[in-house]
């Protein structure tokens, strides 16, 4: 049996998928389901419950061999915080799948732990320095999986991806056609570069890693980028998405630092929360597309040397009837 947390989420319900597809046994656990959830997965056992619960977590892990930990809080709307769901509940679920002989367990992380500065083919040996409520949360829900892993509690696996896109994204893409439709201008020249990863290939690499015997990973150091291994310019994304919809693209350009010193001001005069506010332009989101944001994936394409990830412009095409929505 493989548990998988966060279950109705948008990189969830592929990794779901992409097990159901090779007749794996899944039980998903969500604090809360869509009703469109047991008709899209017949066959999957769907159980709801809070992430905090120890008693439900020491049921749901009843059984269970491997744990794919996708359940996480991205934004604060309710001012709570990041403590309870992304550390906290991190730290009950790997108690529970110690208690019960968990062979695997596989965190999805973010790269962000690394601090919003520019990235330049970075690799999983980057300093990590998490510089916001949310990374900072990333980052100790990690130490706390690989502290398990190195007690030999279970196989710890990290797994940090920077965006992620496909059918269900509501978020970055999204941001993108929107500013594709609404700015009428490059930021320094579109010239920054991100890593991205089609949501279907990031659910075949987590479903190849689910069996410890299939895959044997560096106990040492279980830490992976996963990435499609081709970094693309924000101009090139761009660009696609308005040859996709039709829109004229940008023809003149404007110094990211010109409009990130305003925005930035704005937030501090304000007391608006970068990470949080409802505008599509904040300093986090401009250092995002304007600063460049690559990661190197040499050493998952290592471990996994068949893995043939798609590339943005085939991946888009893919996902183009998703996506017309928000044209």
């Amino acid at each position: 049996m493989i548990l998988v947390t966060g279950a109705n989420g948008f990189i969830a319900r592929h990794v779901v998928q992409a097990l159901a597809e090779v007749s794996l046994p899944v039980r998903a656990f969500d604090i809360r389901f869509s009703d469109d959830f047991s008709a899209s997965y017949p066959g999957i056992e769907a159980v709801q419950g809070d992430l905090g619960d120890p008693a439900t977590l020491d049921r749901v892990t009843q059984g269970v061999r491997a744990v794919v930990h996708l359940a996480s809080k991205h934004v604060d709307h309710d001012g709570s915080g990041f403590e309870k769901i992304n550390i906290e509940g991190t730290q009950t679920l790997c108690r529970a799948a110690a208690e019960v002989g968990v062979e695997r367990l596989i965190y999805l992380s973010s790269v962000g732990i690394y601090g919003h500065g520019v990235h330049r083919n970075a690799d999983e040996a980057t300093p990590v320095r998490p510089d916001t409520p949310f990374s900072r949360s990333k980052a100790a829900a990690e130490k706390i999986v690989l502290d398990h892993s190195r007690d030999r509690d279970f196989q710890g696996v990290i797994l940090r991806h920077r965006f992620v896109y496909g059918d269900g994204d509501g978020a970055v893409l999204p941001r993108l056609i929107k500013a594709a439709r609404s700015y009428p201008f490059w930021l320094s020249g579109g010239r920054a570069r991100m890593s991205l990863i089609w949501a279907p290939d990031l659910a075949e690499i987590i479903r190849r890693l689910v069996d410890p015997e299939a895959v044997a990973i560096d106990t040492a150091d279980p830490v992976y980028h996963v990435t499609d291994g081709e970094p693309i310019s924000y101009r090139q994304v761009i660009t696609t998405i308005c040859r996709a919809f039709d829109y004229k693209p940008p023809r003149v350009s404007i110094p990211y630092r010109l409009l990130y010193a305003p925005v930035r001001l704005r937030e501090l005069l304000l007391g608006i929360d970068p990470e949080v506010a409802a505008s599509s332009v904040t300093s986090i989101r401009l250092k995002l597309v304007a600063q460049d944001n690559d990661f190197s994936n040499r050493k998952l394409a290592a471990l996994l040397p068949d893995l043939e990830p798609t590339s943005f412009e085939d991946g888009f095409r893919q996902s183009l009837d998703f996506y017309s929505q928000y044209r």
